[in-house]
């Protein structure tokens, strides 16, 4: 993929390429001493994804995982924003270049989130991905330090149906902790698709009495029809 990419153009090829930097985002083993343990290319990678989704936002219709593969590339960045928020609110002196990446990755998240929370709504809930939190932008109070409250919940995240998904989410929980929220996350989507399938019967059920309300205003005998035909003619 990656020699097919440097043979390519990247104005013809734009899915690809966006395959291309999220697997190199996935893949690429994590530097302990960065933040949250993403390395610089990693970070680039990921930034890459959603600002490119963000520029064309018909590449999530593409065949394949790509939905699934920038929801989770947008995960990434929730888990990269928690930690240089932690960071920054334990460091009162923090550099120009912090705050700067900070800003720029929270505008890239605030994008891509309102695109792909817009996509979520159109699919079926079964193929739906994460449904991402908003973060915290309310004021803290002076009881409890600002390092201490996540800028993200991701505890508050709609998780995918799929485990390969929920990995990403999970990524910073203890297994017990992980296995409690995969289940939660299951039966919420079991009663979203219940709730969704009691609304379409319902609507078969009123669409039935309308169509058995135009037959029995239609069902006339001959000497009915005959009568409408009379003041037809006359008129």
């Amino acid at each position: 993929l990656q020699q097919s990419e440097a043979s390519s153009s990247i104005n013809k090829n734009r899915g690809l390429h966006l395959i291309i930097s999220a697997m190199d985002a996935f893949l690429e083993g994590g530097d302990e001493e960065e933040d949250a343990g993403f390395t610089d290319s990693q970070i680039q990678s990921l930034l890459s994804v959603c600002n490119t989704v963000v520029e064309h936002p018909l590449l999530l219709f593409m065949a394949g995982p790509v939905y699934h593969m920038v929801t989770n590339a947008a995960i990434l960045l929730c888990h990269l924003l928690n930690a240089m928020h932690a960071r920054l609110c334990q460091d009162s002196q923090h550099g120009e270049v912090e705050t700067a990446l900070f800003g720029e990755v929270l505008d890239t998240l605030t994008s891509v989130r309102k695109l792909l929370q817009n996509h979520r709504k159109k699919i079926p809930v079964k193929l739906r991905c994460h449904g991402i939190p908003r973060p915290n932008l309310t004021p803290y109070s002076r009881s409890e330090p600002k390092a201490s409250v996540p800028f993200i919940d991701l505890g508050e995240t709609l998780m995918c149906a799929s485990r390969s998904c929920q990995g990403f989410v999970l990524l910073s929980c203890s297994p017990c902790v992980a296995a409690e929220r995969a289940r939660a996350s299951t039966m919420r989507q079991k009663n979203e698709t219940k709730k969704k399938g009691e609304g379409s019967n319902e609507n078969f059920k009123e669409f039935d009495k309308e169509l058995q309300e135009l037959g029995i205003e239609f069902d006339m005998d001959d000497d009915a029809l005959l009568v409408v035909l009379s003041r037809i003619i006359s008129t």
